[in-house]
């Protein structure tokens, strides 16, 4: 009995004694940016959850500086404008990074540091539920403004569409290319015939209507013989 009670209360003290050292190795923590600089593209974060001390007082920890952000791709890339605020994870590298930030490649270890809040990277994109995107669509692709005015947009319909707020692009999935904006349109149709503010010209060049008259087969209003000059087309 006394052997059984010893082993559990050195079981507890390993365990207690376990989890206070875990305290302090990071892995993953959601945070947002404070500053960020484009030239370096280093963000000073702001980690997202309170510390408790030994007294169950609360404090927010120290911003992290100079934390690479993340911008996916090699060669060619994905740029995005990040700006205060700007929620995501932050990640602990489980080495040091000082010499690999530096010079890339396969890089110095200069310091002795393991999962330290030193070494930390910054992926944005992960969002709060406040901070959830709007009119979320589920679609294909769609690149956007937090807003959602500006878009380019691949559709799971093989559709393409985008918007500046502004004027509108589309082209569907016959290839039909719509155009428009405040002042008027064009269509683009999948048979090649082109409409342009009312005016149609067809594949072979022939305007064929133009305010809803065919150019083709048209009359004209106020016609005498002579040499004088007809109205306005009818029909």
């Amino acid at each position: 009995m006394i052997e059984t009670e010893g082993r559990a209360r050195n079981e507890k003290l390993i365990r207690n004694a376990f989890g206070e050292l875990m305290k302090d190795v990071c892995t993953s923590i959601p945070g947002h940016v404070l500053t960020f600089d484009p030239l370096t593209q280093r963000a000073q974060v702001q980690i997202g959850i309170l510390r408790v001390d030994v007294n169950d007082a609360t404090f927010a920890l120290k911003p992290i500086v100079e934390v690479p952000v993340y911008f996916p791709g090699g060669d060619y890339c994905v740029e995005y404008q990040i700006d205060p605020g700007c929620e995501g994870d932050i990640l602990f590298s489980q080495r040091c990074i000082d010499g690999w930030v530096q010079s890339g490649g396969v890089a110095t270890n200069p310091r002795g540091r393991f999962h330290s809040m030193q070494d930390a990277m910054f992926l944005p994109g992960f969002r709060s539920q406040p901070n959830a995107l709007t009119d979320f669509q589920n679609n294909g692709v769609r690149m956007r403004n937090k807003a959602g005015s500006q878009f380019v947009w691949l559709k799971n319909d093989n559709s393409i569409s985008m918007d500046n707020g502004v004027a509108r692009f589309n082209v569907l999935a016959d290839g039909t290319t719509l155009m428009q904006n405040g002042a008027g349109s064009f269509q683009l149709l999948a048979d090649g015939s082109f409409l342009i503010n009312g005016l149609k010209i067809t594949p072979d060049g022939n305007v064929i209507t133009a305010a809803g008259i065919n150019l083709n087969t048209h009359r004209h209003s106020g016609v005498t013989p002579g040499s004088g000059t007809s109205g306005v087309p009818v029909i």
